[in-house]
């Protein structure tokens, strides 16, 4: 039912592959983009142009670098609470790995839930990594920060069985009825040609 501490880390690992590529790509992208900003011309640059490009240059610098730190925090934070508030119910390396964020109800999590999901590993980082290994030592295998915002991380074929449970219940068993007074039941036909 609960999904595990080793799929939860390798879950976690393609999750950290995914980022850092796309962040990467991000940084990159914003890095060009300062670059081949100061390299347009703007009025006054004839003017004094080595104070205009020095200027520029530490403005784009600092902007890159302001725009660094926003895509460090904001692309994971984005990543994590879209993709686990989504009908996805998890990130690509929860998905490729079979399991699923759900609330207690087993139902999808709201993008709010799941941004505190993502916060609270603030408090779980500043455990030493305790808050992780919580999940190989917890009844419902839950980390520090799904117990702060009450979530679970399950294993998807379970609910789609659990789920499929609920709206095809099993067929209940039919009471027999007793047999006349002086009739032994195994003496009764079950052959209706005889």
């Amino acid at each position: 039912m609960y999904a595990g501490f080793w799929k939860r880390v390798f879950a976690y690992l393609l999750d950290y592959v995914v980022l850092y590529v796309g962040t990467m790509i991000i940084v990159l992208l914003t890095t060009l983009l300062g670059i081949l900003t100061s390299l347009i011309p703007a009025w006054g640059s004839t003017l004094y142009p080595s104070v205009y490009t020095f200027h520029v240059a530490q403005l784009f610098y600092g902007l890159g670098t302001i725009s660094r730190l926003f895509v460090l925090f904001s692309i994971g934070w984005l990543y994590y609470a879209v993709m686990e508030s989504s009908k996805f119910r998890g990130t690509v390396g929860k998905l490729a790995l079979g399991i699923i964020v759900v609330d207690e109800h087993n139902e999808k999590i709201t993008f709010g839930r799941a941004s505190a999901r993502y916060w609270s590993r603030i408090i779980t980082f500043f455990t030493i990594f305790v808050g992780y290994i919580m999940a190989a030592f917890t009844a419902k295998k839950q980390t520090l920060h799904d117990k702060i915002a009450h979530t679970y991380v399950v294993n998807k074929n379970w609910l789609d069985y659990s789920e499929y449970i609920k709206q095809n219940p099993p067929l209940t068993e039919m009471p027999v009825p007793a047999p006349a007074p002086g009739v032994n039941r195994l003496s009764i036909s079950l052959n209706k040609e005889e």
